[in-house]
């Protein structure tokens, strides 16, 4: 039997330390201090779909589920505007609010869509079946040439077997959209398993190259002895997919049961979201870190063999993330200010020893402006805002972003009140940052509309 979500248990102690602790969910009803010290225990990483794809700085499902309960009601909407993998999109819907979703990342929307869209069990055990057979016939044909896309460096990320098997998955997945299966299906539920099947493909891809898997940089260590044997990659994503299978089947049944609103993911971005002006009940996210995790660069792998790499290198896409570290010379000539004292002071302290990291935290700050302004707009009289926020090390000097961003919010050019904010430490990420801007947790912000 599947577990919805309102009947997990939750466990809160305190430490000697003052360190609120919890094992699990956290209740509605509990109101956390403003200024306390949490951790959470997270029971729920892989629940469902929440570990189909792997993805940096992932939101652990029960902080927001926390949010989403004490902050909203079902029936009302809940956006997070930079949506990342979809854990709010996610367990808003779960929760009975109809979800908006928005990223500017096609990787983040991709497995947003997938990790939030409910496939018939019937149709999945059909669909296995049939790209499972495929596979073998492919592999026992020693004529087939798979179609392998051309990128940058390619056969240095992958040996030339890795090369074929993954060319092999890929072909049999295109060949699902031509089968006579896929075209006795809804065009909605053809669309669907072919993106579910897209993405299980794309999370085995990092592991079976020779990049580092725990790195948020794309990168090859003569260090890391990857052993990988001709047969183990179309094995891995057998075994991935009998995985994957499982948390579709288990999301399937809850949301059949529950009779969900369909999540809506807008392609927009975060400081025009295009939605209407006091249409969002709340909102939820955390945005990406200053100079920490490279979104199109730790996924340009998936990203190739996907196809969802614009025409051009990648720094033209780079540019147009929040937190971008892609910019112009000419950008970062003079000093940047902003009229917040201890930023501009900050600011001009990196500016002597990196110009260049000066610029990229003054662009951070000024896009987060104007992506406040934004959801400012959106949000209803009265509704919340839940950011949260790590701070950084740059170039030896601590940011931080939680007291910047707070003043930034209530400003008077955005309007927003701080009810609170709250420590939230972090156990593990899935995908290691090894920086010592690294971050013991994230600050988070509950600010409100007027």
């Amino acid at each position: 039997m599947v577990e919805a979500p309102e009947e997990k248990g939750e466990i809160s102690t305190e430490t000697a330390s003052g360190i609120l602790k919890y094992s699990g969910d956290i209740e509605a009803s509990i109101e956390i201090p403003n200024g306390a010290d949490i951790l959470i225990y997270s029971k729920d990483q892989s629940y469902l779909t929440h570990g189909i794809h792997k993805f940096p700085a992932k939101f652990f499902p029960e902080l927001p589920r926390y949010l989403i309960d004490h902050y909203s009601k079902k029936g009302e909407t809940v956006l997070d505007p930079m949506c990342g993998s979809g854990t709010v999109v996610l367990e808003a819907y779960l929760r009975s609010r109809a979800a908006i979703g928005i990223d500017i990342d096609p990787m983040a929307r991709l497995i947003t869509k997938v990790k939030t869209t409910p496939i018939d069990v019937s149709v999945l055990d059909d669909v296995r079946d049939w790209l499972l057979g495929r596979l073998i016939q492919s592999q026992s044909d020693s004529r087939y040439c798979p179609e392998i896309p051309e990128f940058n460096y390619r056969d240095n990320w992958f040996r030339d077997f890795v090369l074929h098997e993954l060319g092999i998955i890929r072909d049999g997945i295109y060949q699902f959209r031509e089968s006579s299966l896929s075209e006795a299906l809804p065009s909605h539920s053809a669309s669907a398993v072919y993106d579910f099947l897209r993405i299980v493909f794309s999370s085995i891809i990092r592991d079976v190259s020779n990049a580092d898997p725990h790195c948020t940089r794309t990168v090859i260590r003569q260090k890391l002895q990857k052993k990988i044997e001709p047969g183990e990659t179309v094995e891995k994503f057998r075994e991935t997919l009998e995985q994957q299978l499982k948390g579709m089947r288990d999301l399937f049944i809850i949301t059949k049961a529950l009779n969900l609103m369909k999540p809506v993911l807008p392609e927009s971005n975060a400081a025009s979201t295009g939605l209407e002006s006091e249409s969002v009940d709340l909102a939820v996210t955390s945005p990406p870190y200053i100079n920490a995790v490279d979104y199109p660069r730790t996924h340009q792998l998936e990203m190739y063999w996907l196809g969802l790499v614009e025409d051009g290198p990648l720094s033209k896409m780079k540019r147009r993330y929040i937190g971008t570290e892609t910019v112009y010379k000419k950008e970062y000539a003079q000093l940047r200010t902003t009229g917040i004292t201890s930023l501009d002071s900050l600011l001009a302290k990196i500016f002597d020893i990196d110009p260049r990291r000066s610029y990229i935290v003054f662009k951070f700050f000024e896009d987060m402006k104007q992506q406040f302004i934004e959801t400012y707009r959106i949000l209803r009289p009265g509704g919340y805002y839940c950011v949260a926020i790590g701070n950084n090390l740059i170039r030896g000097y601590p940011v931080h972003s939680h007291s910047i961003l707070t003043e930034i919010a209530t400003s008077e050019e955005v309007g927003f009140t701080l009810t609170k904010s709250f420590f939230s430490g972090v156990i593990r990420h899935f995908i290691k940052i090894p920086r010592k801007e690294r971050m013991a947790g994230e600050w988070v912000l509950v600010l409100r509309k007027p």
